[in-house]
């Protein structure tokens, strides 16, 4: 009950903190901390003099104040953003601001805001903070400071204020701002403000232009390691263009007669003009090879830091250089199964990782779709990539049908900690670290 309580006022004070920020200037806010505490000490005021700074910070804030109402103006803002971002990797993008006033405006500051989500008490509850190891009780207790990142995490990045010092009137200007993503997935920009601190330079007047817009954030992304898992090469009915569902082979090898149950779409039209009788093309069937990547989405008890680096680590061998003809399955399990091909004549990688930035974790238990998912698709893969959050009952069963294929596995375990689990030799499983993931990647091929 308690907790309740402090969680619901925890929204008035976020957004009390954020107004402050957007508002006082760094002398602002010095004086603001000034003025309770000289009201403290002041309050006796025959034996102090501390009364009077604050009467004279008072009425400094409050001149500063009344100025900022002055700050009038239209001005409209046009984002010009890239298509994609990457997390961690700070992209720049433009914002042309129009001032349509009839006088020119001078020590402007353009903040660009992306839309705030309030988190609900749930999903508060188990986000997993690790910098709460550093705090003390009180902070860990309240949680405060965990709702704080929390809300940083769903705004998904920070992006730098920018001075314009001039811009005429009746003129436009073409600005660069920074961005650093923070998570991966949809950004959502909410508003724009042109912010100018009034005479004394206490207080801010600020105008607030809607200006909703957003941007997709790709995965972090490491070195791709070269993917050769010696898979034998299968046959696919209909070569690699029937895998997009597209129909059969481009592999032309003869005319021959119609039978019954061939394709219309494989009729020779031209051939049948001539001779009078259906003639339809015949193609050749193709073997070529196929690798399944599995990435396990059951979050448990697990830091969300282990699932983003899983996606991480997957999102890395769809981009990794593949063989020739060799196509890439990426499957898991979310809402429902998911299978996604990525190679010659299908999918990019590009809208491969547009699906991982996406993803997210499932919280109840769905290894035993995976392994459905997995035998259904077996027969058609060369090899397999496992993927894995934990080491339970429930992903050795899975790790026992990936061994009864009689086919090439490769099992990567994401984990916290550098310790190791007599289970991981036994199944040969390369434990990934989350604070070592190239260096782990390095070394899983040269094994």
């Amino acid at each position: 009950m308690l907790r309740k309580l402090i969680f619901a006022n925890f929204k008035l004070v976020y957004r009390f903190s954020q107004w402050l920020r957007q508002r006082f200037t760094s002398t602002g806010m010095l004086i603001l901390l000034i003025m309770p505490v000289a009201g403290v000490f002041g309050f006796d005021t025959r034996s102090t003099l501390s009364f009077q700074i604050f009467s004279i910070t008072l009425i400094l804030l409050i001149t500063a104040m009344f100025f900022s109402l002055f700050f009038r103006g239209r001005f409209s803002i046009i984002r010009k953003l890239p298509e994609y971002g990457s997390v961690g990797i700070p992209l720049n993008y433009s914002c042309i601001i129009r001032n349509e006033n009839k006088t020119a405006k001078r020590g402007l500051v353009v903040i660009d805001e992306l839309k705030n989500q309030f988190p609900s008490l749930a999903k508060f509850s188990k986000f997993k903070d690790p910098l709460d190891k550093k705090r003390n009780r009180i902070d860990r207790f309240i949680g405060y400071p965990r709702l704080v990142n929390v809300m940083q995490k769903l705004r998904g990045g920070t992006i730098k204020p920018i001075n314009v010092d001039y811009i005429a009137e009746k003129s436009e200007l073409e600005t660069s701002l920074q961005l650093t993503p923070l998570r991966r997935g949809y950004i959502q920009f909410d508003q724009t403000r042109l912010a100018m601190a009034e005479p004394l330079g206490l207080f801010q007047g600020q105008k607030i232009i809607n200006n909703k817009d957003r941007l997709l954030i790709l995965p972090k992304l490491y070195k791709p390691p070269r993917l050769n898992l010696q898979g034998k090469r299968t046959y696919h009915h209909g070569g690699i263009n029937n895998a997009s569902t597209v129909g059969d082979s481009q592999e032309f090898i003869s005319l021959r007669d119609y039978h019954p149950g061939d394709p219309i779409r494989s009729i020779h039209w031209r051939s049948f003009a001539k001779l009078n009788k259906p003639i339809v093309k015949e193609y050749q069937d193709e073997y070529f090879t196929r690798y399944g990547l599995i990435l396990d989405t059951f979050l448990d008890t697990q830091a969300e830091s282990i699932f983003e680096d899983a996606v991480s680590v997957a999102a890395s061998f769809m981009t990794a250089q593949k063989e020739q003809d060799a196509l890439l399955d990426l499957m898991f399990v979310g809402n429902t199964p998911y299978r996604f091909t990525s190679g010659r004549g299908l999918a990019g990688a590009e809208n491969i990782l547009e699906v991982l930035a996406c993803v997210q974790p499932v919280y109840e238990s769905n290894i035993n779709e995976v392994e459905l998912m997995i035998r259904q698709h077996s027969r058609e893969c060369s090899a397999f990539i496992c993927i894995l959050l934990e080491l339970d009952e429930s992903r050795l069963r899975l790790i026992k049908t990936l061994s009864e294929l009689n086919i090439p596995i490769k099992l990567l375990l994401l984990k916290e900690s550098a310790e190791t689990k007599s289970a991981e030799t036994e199944n040969d499983i390369h434990v990934i670290h989350h604070d070592d993931v190239q260096q782990d990647l390095d070394a899983l091929w040269t094994t």
